[in-house]
């Protein structure tokens, strides 16, 4: 692993600029697990057990979804269907068409659901369970035309919990797993056990906090780690590039406490990394296998931790929350002068000892 150093590319993007803030008050008490675009607004997960839905740069919900009786552990969206999994075992589905709020279909597991994702032709649903009593961390598989007990389970391939999973968008067979063992594993679901099915493994060294595909053909895979390390793969477990711990690669005015998330635009072919820090900095960066490029600091829009962040780069807009119940919204449209001021409202929380609040 050779250092590199983090160079300016400030018009690879749109500026963007503080467009509206809000809290979901409870003095703070509330986190803001994840935030995600959707065809209608923007869905945000709550240590409060719920999905709040928010129209663009709104600051009070339109809807509350609540169905689970524990934490929520990550959220989706798939066309009309907003999913998403929760320790209590159970994933939820809601058309976002109807104007109900209980789940139109639920999918049960024995244990705690980390992650899923549903295959590109619909026809799995895949979730990443918790290391239960047993010693094993499961990965189950759902037919979505027939909701109840899943209908396969993986058992094998991961030794602690599955922290995350993905279907890839170019190949309905073909999954991807991460987990805090460290492990990227993929698999052809085309093969009817888990030993053929497994195709390739990747040791990361680390815990995997979030992984995910990239590249035209989805032939690449990112892999962040809870020490705030990035690796770059093949989808066949040859490693392209290991960035290290990301903390140390600050300079001049780009500080990095944790890596919030990273997100490939298919249509530019780009990997970005959102970056932050403890006192609600944002950072955008552009990754590439030998290089990373500082795109820009968002105006300050938070006062906590940042943990959930999404974007439209066509529309030009982004949306991030924090652990202390914050919410702040930014547009490529430029304010006019002193219109604008980021919302001072909600409590900021402590640092935890330097670390982000663990989700798991």
């Amino acid at each position: 692993m050779s250092r590199i150093s983090v160079t300016k590319a400030p018009s690879l993007l749109p500026k963007l600029y503080p467009a509206a803030s809000t809290s979901l008050g409870h003095g703070g008490d509330v986190y803001i697990y994840e935030t995600i675009s959707t065809p209608h607004g923007v869905a945000v997960s709550t240590s409060a057990r719920q999905i709040q839905l928010y129209e663009r740069f709104g600051v009070s919900p339109l809807r509350t979804l609540e169905y689970h009786n524990d934490q929520i552990t990550q959220i989706r969206m798939r066309e009309q269907s907003l999913m998403s999994s929760s320790r209590d075992g159970q994933i939820a589905i809601w058309d976002l068409r109807q104007s109900t709020n209980t789940p139109s279909l639920v999918f049960k597991s024995e244990d705690p659901v980390l992650s899923f994702d549903l295959s590109a032709d619909n026809s799995m649903l895949v979730g990443g369970t918790q290391l239960n009593s047993d010693y094993m961390a499961k990965i189950q598989f759902w037919d979505p035309r027939n909701a109840g007990m899943s209908i396969k389970m993986f058992e094998d391939s991961h030794s602690d919990d599955v922290t995350q999973i993905h279907c890839n968008p170019n190949a309905p067979k073909q999954i991807l797993s991460g987990s805090t063992d460290g492990l990227l594993c993929t698999f052809d679901l085309s093969q009817p056990d888990e030993d053929d099915a497994l195709q390739f493994v990747a040791n990361t060294g680390a815990s995997v906090s979030q992984c995910g595909y990239f590249g035209p053909d989805s032939q690449f895979i990112y892999a962040q780690s809870d020490m705030e390390t990035l690796q770059l793969w093949t989808n066949e477990a040859t490693r392209l590039a290991d960035f290290g711990d990301v903390r140390e690669l600050g300079q001049g005015d780009l500080k990095i406490d944790y890596i919030v998330k990273c997100k490939y635009d298919p249509n530019g072919q780009r990997l970005y990394m959102v970056a932050g820090t403890n006192d609600g900095e944002v950072h955008l960066l552009h990754i590439g296998v030998d290089s990373m490029e500082h795109i820009q600091k968002l105006p300050r829009g938070n006062t906590g931790v940042v943990r959930g962040f999404d974007w439209e780069l066509a529309d030009g807009w982004a949306v991030a929350g924090c652990e202390g119940g914050q919410l702040a919204w930014w547009s490529k449209e430029e304010p006019p002068k002193a219109s604008i001021s980021p919302s001072s409202s909600g409590s900021k929380r402590p640092a935890l000892n330097g670390r982000r609040f663990a989700p798991y």
